[in-house]
């Protein structure tokens, strides 16, 4: 690589030959407002403050820099040029180095292994050689410089790691802080000349009325307006019939033969008729497995006074059955 001496009269030859193409034009660098480095041996150390910017054995470097700075009005197509110089200070392990795009906000104050920003992956960035040190490296970023500045809200700045051909690169660069070299990092960009504003142009004639558009989607369901106050009190119901003012509740019990069938039956008190009932084994146990109801329910020789159990007993033994009746008085009775 070539000495900083050196690189100045080839910047201007370089520029030189830029103005020759584009026609006319202008250089100015971007300031540098951020740069740091981390390191995975201390996850939560921050060393946004050190002379160098550590790359390699674990640690990785970030840059980033301002280009609010700007013309107004500057847009990619504008740009003719983007190099980022480095100077590298020390050389632990020869190799190479690569520059990879930050995709997340990160502040060089807090910055660490544990909230390094996203980087773009192993490979995917822009390589260059650090085999020795007090030298200027120079790296054409044009292309990603042009992005920030069509999307200044993606500019997130840089990393910087061993290439992944040289893994075990280990490279110290001067940071903004060493106040004993001063060779911060540079971005220095070259502008297509823009020229002074033209005069106002004429206004032109209002065009033609375009068509309607489609209509659109229909927009999502509003939330749910505040409850309305209580309404006035209705009217007052027809009132309903007299309800039950007596009930009744009976119980017979009686034992079936094994693999026989039979049935029991029950009858309300006088002038007191069938609501409910049921049946089923008198006791809660195995043995209530064995009988099967047929039938529980209003009795069809007597509905309306009289309750009727039917069951089979499936065992080969005697089994005790219990039914019950509920009765209740009526003034109103009508049914089958």
């Amino acid at each position: 690589m070539t000495p900083r001496s050196l690189i100045a009269p080839r910047r201007v030859l370089a520029l030189a030959a830029l103005l020759a193409v584009a026609g006319a034009a202008h250089a100015l660098d971007a300031p540098l407002v951020a740069d740091a480095h981390v390191s995975n041996a201390q996850p939560a150390g921050n060393f946004g403050n050190l002379a160098t910017l550590n790359i390699g054995g674990g640690a990785t470097g970030l840059l980033r820099f301002d280009l609010s700075t700007l013309p107004a009005g500057t847009t990619a197509a504008k740009l003719v040029k983007a190099n980022l110089v480095l100077y590298v200070n020390r050389v632990g392990t020869p190799g190479a180095i690569e520059l990879l795009q930050a995709y997340s906000p990160w502040n060089e104050a807090t910055v660490s292994a544990g909230t390094l920003p996203t980087l773009g992956g192993s490979g995917s960035g822009i390589t260059v050689s650090t085999a020795q040190a007090a030298q200027f490296v120079s790296v054409d970023v044009t292309n990603l410089v042009k992005g920030w500045i069509t999307n200044p809200a993606s500019n997130h700045g840089l990393g910087i790691v061993p290439s992944y051909v040289t893994p075990n690169a280990v490279v110290f660069l001067d940071s903004k802080e060493n106040t004993q070299t001063a060779h911060v990092a540079r971005l220095d960009l070259t502008l297509a000349d823009q020229g002074p504003k033209g005069d106002k142009g004429d206004k032109g004639d209002k065009g033609d009325k375009g068509n309607t558009g489609a209509t659109g989607a229909t927009g999502a369901t509003g939330p749910q307006g505040p409850q309305g106050p209580q309404g006035p009190q209705g009217p007052q119901g027809v009132q309903g019939p007299a309800g039950t003012s007596n009930l009744y509740y009976g119980q017979h019990t009686w034992s079936i033969d094994g693999g026989s069938y039979g049935r029991g039956n029950l009858y309300c008190p006088s002038n007191m008729y069938v609501i409910g009932g049921g049946c089923g084994h008198r006791d809660y146990n195995s043995a209530q497995q064995d009988i099967v109801v047929n039938y529980a329910g209003p009795n069809p020789d007597n509905p309306t006074q009289s309750y009727r159990c039917s069951v089979d007993n499936t065992s080969g033994s005697s089994r005790a059955l219990r039914a019950y009746i509920i009765c209740a008085s009526a003034s109103n009775v009508t049914g089958p």
